[in-house]
């Protein structure tokens, strides 16, 4: 009899348990896990130079368990179209925008008629987030006294009287003010002479037909990616034995193999990766965490030419895709 018991004692035991983990199973299967979509929304998105940028938001995705849609925007021309998208993607579900505005005070207006809708976090913005909102960005002051101090270590004591071009980029984004106050900066004890500086121009032929009238300069400094690459195409058509050289930011596969080829003599390299991953990370902890503080941060940048390319650490930046 006491062998009986113990055996009828343990399988009521194991029937016990076996109860309860199907019980828990069927409530857990019948408990749908929160979702949490979230869209990027940034200025011509399938561009190149967003491919170390999407690689950081799909590995902050995936560690946060995070829906990424990355959203299709062709190249944007105002902040209303930039409205659109947003609430387009808040009306198809989206939790949580990132968002890069593309014009500083009008997006200041725009984003406060929505702002209440969703999360928010501002990638690579100018309005100021008053602990409302996230922002993550680089360092553009540093970025352009960066690119000054290249040239000046390039030049020592030959830099004075050197003549200056500088290609400015959109000049209504306070992140390209801040940009070119830091060239300025950074030239402000050397005698230089800045000549000319050319603007939030559309075209390659714009462009090319703006500096095929401006005076001839020794170098040239372009404040972001879009104004290297067309400065690159218009050397490699007009190239003569008085090409100026060419100081620029940038972080597309196009930039970086032009200073490969050393067409571009120095790079300055924001580390768009970490902005991704950055960016995501502040937006989980938005959805997931229901925090109320809205972090921002800011990104480094490197500054790279053919001497330090292949160094391991810049290559990580250069070349997230491979790593």
């Amino acid at each position: 009899m006491t062998g009986n018991k113990f055996y009828f004692r343990i399988s009521i035991l194991v029937l016990i348990v076996i109860i309860s983990w199907t019980s828990y199973h069927i409530l857990d299967n019948g408990k749908e896990e929160e979702s949490y979509p979230v869209s990027v929304i940034v200025d011509d998105s399938n561009n190149d130079r967003w491919i170390a940028l999407r690689l950081g938001l799909e590995q902050a995705a995936r560690d946060y368990q995070i829906d990424l849609n990355y959203v299709f925007t062709g190249k944007l021309t105002n902040a209303e179209e930039e409205k659109g998208f947003i609430n387009r993607e808040l009306e198809n579900g989206a939790k949580g925008i990132i968002v890069q505005m593309i014009s500083s005070e009008e997006d200041a207006v725009e984003l406060g008629e929505i702002l209440s809708k969703a999360a928010f976090v501002l990638l690579e913005s100018d309005v100021k987030p008053e602990n409302l909102y996230a922002l993550v960005e680089p360092d553009n002051i540093g970025i352009g006294k960066a690119i000054a101090n290249a040239v000046k270590e390039d030049f020592g004591e030959e830099l004075n009287g050197k003549k200056i071009g500088i290609l400015s980029g959109n000049q209504n984004q306070v992140s390209l003010q801040q940009r070119l106050s830091g060239v300025e900066e950074g030239f402000m004890e050397e005698t230089v002479d800045i000549v000319w500086c050319i603007e939030n121009r559309n075209t390659v032929e714009r462009d090319n037909l703006q500096l095929a009238e401006a005076e001839t300069v020794d170098l040239i400094i372009a404040l972001e990616n879009d104004e290297t690459e067309k400065m690159v195409d218009y050397m490699l058509m007009e190239e003569t034995d008085d090409t100026p050289l060419l100081y620029g930011v940038g972080c597309s596969e196009k930039t970086v193999y032009y200073l490969n080829k050393g067409i571009i003599k120095t790079l300055v390299v924001p580390n768009e990766f970490s902005m991704g991953y950055q960016s995501m990370e502040a937006m989980a902890n938005q959805l997931q965490y229901h925090s109320d503080k809205a972090e921002s941060g800011q990104v480094d940048y490197l500054v790279i030419d053919r001497t330090n390319m292949y160094d391991k650490e810049n290559q990580k930046v250069l070349f997230p895709i491979a790593q």
